[in-house]
């Protein structure tokens, strides 16, 4: 074991990122849910993913780019890819200042910060990625709660801008080198726009739920929702963060097979630890959120072919192979979007919690047969 966390020490300082980071997003979203009402705090959640999913929006697979390239040799990709990405984030908080000029820059400074942390992945920089990851997380929770406490809502959408600006150095250390040449980037547009469908896919398997969810079911359902799927996305951490590691790693020639397996038999224990604890953290630290009960175990599921797809897409993604990843990304869209409907009004949150789960094992089992064909056709 001891010569495992050696030979991965990088994604041991990920890991270790994400899931701090993870705790102190998760702990706000907790905290805020025992000082608000549930409606309320499902309207902070809409205005929130609105403003997130912009930003994903804006960084038009930039981010995934610099990432796998910038091991390959390309040294100096950031600079060329920075100032499309100053254009698109201007573009994107525009169009979201148009519901409050707040979250325009709320969507400038996430754009920012991204492309700060996926390039120290991208540099190997695992230290310093865990470190702007923490950093920016324990400044949310810090600045959102103080704000909130004086101005309300506002103060946290103030709150989240501010520790995305003070962590995004690597961004504005980038500025003093833009000039007119975008040679860098232009051979790889077509590798980050086919990568910017994955990425766009994850986007909105966080952000378009509870975008769509209160125009048809309401705030107040969105509040439980949002409480379960903050249980999804603390354990994402881990596949993601398996993702980040192997991406560069991979795209430098290194052979990461093992880790692989690991990693599918990490994710079944993490879901089975969820699903069978979830009614005791409900009883004891949620009882106002029972309604939320089997939505969490049912979500729980979800982490087993979330972490298969990242897998099988970092590995995607390390070859320049994105074929697959746009297909599996349209798939996972078409079912989540078209269940999440039709099973919320069937079931309401239990309902909406299993269309994610459906539409990640509809992608994860897609990618495998992909794959595997693939390996037939070679």
């Amino acid at each position: 074991m001891l010569k495992f966390l050696k030979s991965n020490k990088g994604l041991v300082y990920i890991i270790f990122g994400n899931i701090f980071g993870a705790l102190l997003t998760g702990g706000f979203w907790l905290l805020l849910a025992s000082l608000q009402s549930v409606e309320e705090y499902g309207e902070t959640s809409y205005m929130i993913s609105m403003a997130s999913l912009a930003s994903s929006f804006a960084l038009l697979g930039l981010n995934t780019a610099i990432t796998t390239f910038i091991p390959k040799g390309h040294d100096k990709i950031q600079v060329a890819a920075n100032q499309i990405i100053l254009i698109s984030s201007i573009i994107a908080a525009l169009i979201v200042a148009q519901r409050d000029w707040l979250l325009g820059l709320f969507v400038v400074g996430m754009t920012f910060w991204m492309m700060s942390i996926y390039e120290l992945l991208g540099r190997k920089s695992y230290k310093q990625y865990a470190i702007a990851n923490i950093g920016a997380r324990g400044c949310q929770l810090l600045l959102s709660i103080i704000f909130y406490y004086i101005i309300g809502i506002p103060g946290i959408i103030i709150g989240f801008t501010v520790s995305f600006f003070l962590f995004s150095h690597r961004y504005f250390l980038s500025i003093k080198y833009f000039k007119k040449d975008f040679s860098e980037i232009s051979g790889k547009m077509k590798f980050a726009l086919h990568s910017y469908s994955f990425n766009m896919s994850n986007a909105l398997l966080m952000y378009l739920d509870k975008i769509i969810i209160p125009s048809i079911f309401g705030y107040a359902i969105l509040g439980y929702y949002q409480l379960g799927f903050q249980f999804l996305m603390f354990l994402g951490m881990v596949p993601i963060s398996f993702f980040q590691y192997l991406i560069p790693e991979e795209s430098s020639g290194h052979k990461k097979a093992k880790l692989r397996i690991i990693g599918f038999g990490l994710s079944i224990g993490l879901a089975a630890l969820l699903y069978f604890l979830s009614p005791t953290l409900i009883n004891v630290f949620f009882p106002q959120y029972e309604n939320s009960l089997d939505a969490i175990r049912v979500i729980s599921i979800g982490i087993i072919p979330m972490m298969i797809a990242y897998i099988i897409n970092s590995k995607f993604l390390s070859e320049g192979n994105t074929k697959g990843v746009v297909i599996g990304a349209i798939i996972y869209q078409i079912l989540q979007i078209t269940l999440m409907i039709v099973l919320g009004r069937l079931i309401e949150v239990t309902g909406i919690a299993l269309s994610v789960v459906i539409a990640l094992t509809g992608q994860a089992v897609f990618l495998l047969l992909y794959k595997k064909l693939s390996k037939k056709v070679i």
